[in-house]
C-alpha cells in the first residue's frame, strides 16, 4: 500500500477507498472487481496497483485511515487503560462505527477489523501488558480477537443491545465474570 507523501497519489488513494465504500454499499465485496474499482474511481489499473495491492489492502486502508480504534487516546487515559475504561470506549466506538462495522460483517470481512485492532493495540506504546514481547503480542492479540466478535455480534443484534447491555457484556467477558460457574473461587 502506498505511504509516501505525493499530493496527487494520496488524493487518488483517497478516491479509490471511497469509490470503493460507495461500491461495498450497494454490491457484494466478493463481487466487486478492481476494474470496476477503477472505473467508478476514475483511475487506471496501473493507479490502483501502484497505490493498492488488492481489495483487501483497501479495506485495511480504510480501517486504519478513517475507523481506527486508538486504545489510550479513545480510552482518555494515560498509560494502560482499565477495564473499565476499556469497555466504555469501545461501546462508543461499536456504536459511532456501526456503518462500516455492519459493511464488514455483512461481506463476511469482519477479520479485517480484528487485524486493524491487532495493530492498534501492538502499537500502542501505552498499552503495555507486560516486559515480554510475546506476551504483549499474544495480548494484543486476544484484545482485538475478543472485541472484534463483539463487534460482529453488536452489529447482527444492535437491535437487542443497548449500550450499557454493551459496555457490560465487555467487561464481563473480559474480567472473567462470565466464566464463573456456581461458586468457584
Amino acid at each position: 500500500m502506498y505511504e509516501g507523501c505525493n499530493k496527487t497519489a494520496l488524493s487518488s488513494q483517497k478516491n479509490i477507498a471511497d469509490s470503493f465504500i460507495k461500491l461495498l454499499r450497494n454490491e457484494e465485496y466478493s463481487k466487486i472487481s478492481i476494474s470496476e474499482i477503477c472505473k467508478q474511481a476514475d483511475v487506471s489499473r496501473q493507479t490502483f496497483y501502484t497505490l493498492f495491492e488488492s481489495k483487501e489492502n483497501i479495506v485495511a486502508f480504510v480501517l486504519a485511515k478513517h475507523y481506527d480504534f486508538q486504545p489510550a487516546h479513545e480510552c482518555k487515559c494515560k498509560g494502560t487503560p482499565t477495564l473499565t475504561q476499556l469497555s466504555e470506549a469501545y461501546s462508543k466506538y461499536i456504536l459511532s462505527k456501526k456503518e462500516i462495522l455492519q459493511l464488514l460483517v455483512k461481506n463476511k470481512i469482519i477479520y479485517m477489523m480484528q487485524c486493524n485492532l491487532y495493530n492498534a493495540f501492538s502499537s500502542c506504546k501505552e498499552m503495555h501488558f507486560d516486559d515480554d514481547v510475546v506476551v504483549n503480542n499474544i495480548t494484543a492479540d486476544f484484545l482485538a480477537a475478543g472485541l472484534t466478535i463483539i463487534a460482529k455480534h453488536y452489529c447482527l443484534n444492535s437491535d437487542k443491545i443497548t449500550e450499557d447491555q454493551l459496555k457490560a457484556l465487555i467487561y464481563d467477558l473480559f474480567s472473567g465474570k462470565k466464566f464463573t460457574c456456581g461458586n468457584e473461587d
